[in-house]
């Protein structure tokens, strides 16, 4: 090998080397450009992962039922507006105003009668809707002085009654089945007079503070008829007008009459 071939051979030598080392710069950046498509397809989710990502999450399962003595309803300034509880015996929904009275209270007595009161800022009820023990519907509209008006519907027909503050029903009407009543009450529950008008005609009776019959007024179709009764309830004078033929009479305590004119 003279010197020509020695430096052939050197020059090949320094080539391959160049070579080497472009070849590993270009080794190096597939390997890099590998590894970072791997760890973006790691980090990317795959659509099974995404759907369950986008669907919403499972609802918190909720318990069918709730048993409590009592539960109240507050606000987020911890002011009660409303409880559900026992209260006298039954259950009872009880609505709270601003200045924390009850303004609303629906619920049921010891015996089951439901009950319906809606209620003014000092506790009063000026509206109550309720059941009676039998069944009776009842509307009652009471005034501040307590006096108040009631409206029941009976097996006989619908009633109302105007009651003073006491609690007496003074003025009372009524529809019954041959027609309707009305009846005028003092302050003792006596009766003082009534007029009803039935399918015969229209009668006015009055009554003393014994709750005895003293005057009758009637109306029909073939005759009018006034009387005065005594304290047992006799008929003491009468007048009385059939068709076109008026009659007076004056009757003594035995029932006999002592005088008669037509």
């Amino acid at each position: 090998m003279d010197a020509d071939d020695v430096k052939r051979l050197t020059e090949r030598i320094a080539r391959l080397e160049s070579f080497n080392q472009h070849l590993s710069r270009v080794v190096v950046v597939l390997l890099l450009v590998l590894a970072s498509g791997v760890w973006m397809a790691a980090q990317r989710p795959t659509p099974k992962a995404a759907q369950r990502k986008k669907a919403a999450p499972p609802s918190p399962s909720v318990p069918k039922v709730v048993e409590a003595e009592q539960f109240v309803l507050k606000s987020a300034t911890g002011q009660v507006l409303a409880t559900l509880g026992l209260t006298g015996g039954g259950p009872t929904l009880r609505l709270v105003g601003p200045n924390g009275t009850d303004r609303a209270v629906v619920g049921l007595d010891a015996t089951g009668t439901p009950r319906v009161a809606l209620m003014r800022a000092d506790a009063s009820q000026p509206l109550v809707i309720a059941l009676t023990p039998d069944g009776v519907p009842r509307v009652e509209l009471v005034a501040p002085d307590k006096s108040a008006a009631r409206l029941t519907i009976g097996a006989e027909g619908p009633g109302l009654g105007l009651v003073d503050p006491a609690g007496v029903v003074r003025l009372a009407l009524d529809m019954k089945p041959d027609g309707p009543m009305m009846a005028l009450i003092d302050k003792d529950k006596v009766t003082r007079a009534s007029f009803n008008s039935i399918e015969r005609g229209p009668n006015l009776v009055m009554f003393d503070g014994e709750g005895r019959s003293r005057m009758m007024l009637s109306v029909r179709n073939d005759q009018s008829a006034f009387n005065l009764q005594d304290s047992r309830g006799n008929v003491r004078a009468g007048l009385e007008v059939r068709a076109d033929n008026p009659a007076f009479a004056l009757y003594g305590p035995n029932g006999k009459p002592v005088f008669e004119k037509q």
